[in-house]
């Protein structure tokens, strides 16, 4: 796609939106690059839930915030989702998150000050903050149960784990 292509009168990201959303649509139903078939095991289907819940997703990468947002949105759950800290304090005030996915290796302010931002927030106290990120030691285990974090879960996390999670 060119740039020229996606300015339309949604605006750029709204078309790049549009498009992430078709491809993943289309690796859902078992179709990938190219015109193969996904075995059904990759495709890794997920279930809908009877209890949706208000899940807000805090990810600096904008590819894997977008999938997951995608696959939770797709278990039934609301989705809201946020690529910085700032942001991500700004969305949970007006949202109202059951749950906060939460990545701690984010760019200005790092996943702990947010868990600990969002937590201190009045209506926020009760908020279940899981850290989804890729610092598996002790010692950023440690940080994020101290910072409030409920769960700390390692990328890349399966499907099955966050159906579970969340409900």
């Amino acid at each position: 796609m060119y740039v020229e292509d996606a300015m339309t009168d949604a605006g750029p990201l709204a078309v790049m939106e549009d498009e992430w959303t078709r491809f993943l649509q289309d690796i859902r139903g078992g179709k990938a690059a190219g015109g193969f078939t996904l075995p059904a095991a990759a495709r890794g289907e997920a279930k809908k839930t009877a209890d949706p819940k208000r899940v807000l997703i805090v990810e600096d990468n904008i590819d894997a915030v977008r999938s997951l947002a995608y696959l939770v949105r797709e278990m039934g759950h609301f989705v809201e989702y946020a690529i910085n800290g700032y942001v991500a304090i700004d969305i949970a005030r007006r949202f109202l998150p059951e749950f906060v996915l939460l990545d701690l290796g984010l760019p200005g302010m790092d996943g702990f000050e947010v868990c600990r931002k969002i937590k201190s927030q009045a209506g926020l106290e009760h908020t279940r903050v899981i850290a989804i990120t890729g610092y598996a030691q002790d010692e950023y285990r440690m940080r994020s149960r101290a910072a409030g974090c409920e769960m700390h879960l390692v990328k890349p996390v399966p499907t099955g784990v966050i159906e579970q999670l969340l409900g």
